[in-house]
């Protein structure tokens, strides 16, 4: 296959059996099988004041010409020479790149149609099949804008609905920056009500309780929802998405295990403190112990990020154990890794009438939603960055080879401050499966999700 042609600009031709890699991050393609209409022009190179002596230190390609010289395609392909070019700059440049300042995106986000011609948003839904499944994304959000308008922009369909959560902990012109943004765009709104997130505590569960109540009360069509952290990435297009979400046939992928359960989690009482008026707040530890689960339920471990059908999320709002689980958990450690998988686990809870839930036993059950690399023996080999926060690797070039043909649908995590160039080649990833319409090639795998869950 051929890059297609790149509009205004000369594209290099790179024949890959895999697919075709761009000269700029968004760079926006036409071609005799493609509606004009579907996309904007391609990005215009924005400057803000002189950098001309630290533009290899930003993150975006835009305004630092060095990150469109990598060849992505050679990086999926883990193509020695290419890796070491990656590393040497990355190196050299210490890992710490400059993002572009918040208050950027003020003025970026003034004009809203030039904004997302300038961004290269889709404008409408590139194939049918996508128009007639609509999937809602709720958004965890603290810092980095430039991040987070990068992923939106990946992740971004007109059929789909999103709701942002900003950090209570956020300053004001923060909140005020991000719904800027999020005024450009009909189906992308703010949290109705702000949670201040301390790590570890039900606030961080109760954040994206509030979207999903936003996404169900707004009267717009959805199949299933996914909740996602500004610093994850797709693996998956739109599209691909889609199609897997179709393979579930209702199921959730709610990942569930009893393996690595640590019941210190919930046997104790922790406790949040918040202060209002500094916006902070911490976990105090006590020796309070806690009552046993409400209705006989078995906890069960699982992760905070998962894939929801619309039948799940509006049981787990209304359903009297639910909720009763829910308060319960306010006073657990990490209840967003344990709150849902419980709900989902009909193995141990039978009693439960959970949607999609799942029946067979949590250590054997599969699931696609995350690929994560924990600081584990048995994640070992997930992190070729080697560097990970809050134990799970943010992924780097070294991680790219294994990162393309994963079957997950969301990386977690990335940093742009830390690898520019894997972030702009998981948008070219993206972009091209997107653009060539390349749907998902073992769409049985996903099926069996559905299978065992009966």
């Amino acid at each position: 296959m051929l890059c297609p042609r790149l509009k205004k600009l000369k594209c290099a031709l790179v024949v890959s059996a895999a697919f075709c890699v761009l000269i700029g991050p968004y760079q926006w393609l036409k071609g005799s099988t493609i509606d004009d209409r579907i996309y904007y022009d391609e990005p215009v190179k924005l400057h803000f004041g002189d950098k001309k002596d630290s533009t290899l230190h930003l993150t975006d390609p835009l305004l630092n010409q060095e990150l469109q010289s990598f060849k992505c395609v050679r990086l999926f392909q883990n193509d020695s020479v290419e890796m070491a070019k990656a590393a040497t700059f990355l190196s050299n440049l210490n890992y710490s790149f400059s993002r572009r300042q918040d208050e950027e995106f003020l003025e970026l986000a003034s004009n809203c149609d030039q904004f997302k011609k300038d961004w290269g948003f889709f404008v409408y839904p590139p194939s049918q099949e996508e128009t007639s499944f609509p999937i809602a994304f709720s958004i965890l959000f603290h810092e980095n804008v430039e991040q987070l308008t990068r992923l939106l922009r990946a992740i971004y369909r007109p059929q789909n609905q999103y709701c942002i959560h900003i950090d209570g902990k956020a300053p004001g012109s923060i909140i005020e920056i991000v719904t800027r943004i999020s005024s450009c765009f009909p189906n992308v709104f703010i949290a109705s009500k702000l949670e201040i997130v301390i790590y570890a505590s039900a606030t961080r569960l109760d954040a994206d309780i509030n979207c999903m109540k936003d996404l169900v009360q707004n009267g717009e069509d959805w199949k299933y929802l996914l909740n996602l952290a500004a610093s994850e990435f797709p693996i998956m297009s739109n599209l691909q998405i889609v199609q897997i979400l179709q393979e579930f046939n209702g199921s959730n992928d709610i990942y569930e295990t009893f393996s690595t359960m640590d019941r210190g989690r919930f046997k104790k009482r922790y406790y949040t403190y918040i202060d209002l008026r500094n916006k902070s707040g911490y976990i105090i530890h006590s020796n309070d112990h806690k009552d046993p689960p409400p209705h006989g339920l078995k906890i069960t471990k699982g992760n905070a990020y998962n894939v929801f059908s619309r039948k799940f999320v509006e049981w787990a709002l209304k359903d009297r154990i639910a909720r009763d689980l829910l308060a319960w958990v306010q006073d657990t450690l990490t209840p967003d890794e344990h709150y849902w998988a419980t709900l989902n686990n009909l193995f141990s809870n039978p009693s439960l009438k959970t949607p999609g839930g799942y029946k067979g036993h949590p250590d054997k059950r599969p699931s696609f939603g995350r690929y994560i690399g924990w600081s584990s023996p048995v994640h070992k080999d997930r992190c070729k960055a080697g560097r990970y926060i809050h134990n799970i690797c943010t992924f780097g070039v070294l991680d790219l080879p294994v990162l393309w043909k994963r079957n997950e649908i969301i990386a977690n995590k990335f940093d742009i401050q830390y690898d520019p160039i894997a972030y702009k080649c998981m948008e070219e990833l993206i972009l091209n499966n997107s653009v060539e319409k390349r749907g998902v090639s073992r769409r049985p795998l996903y099926r069996r999700i559905a299978q065992l869950g009966v």
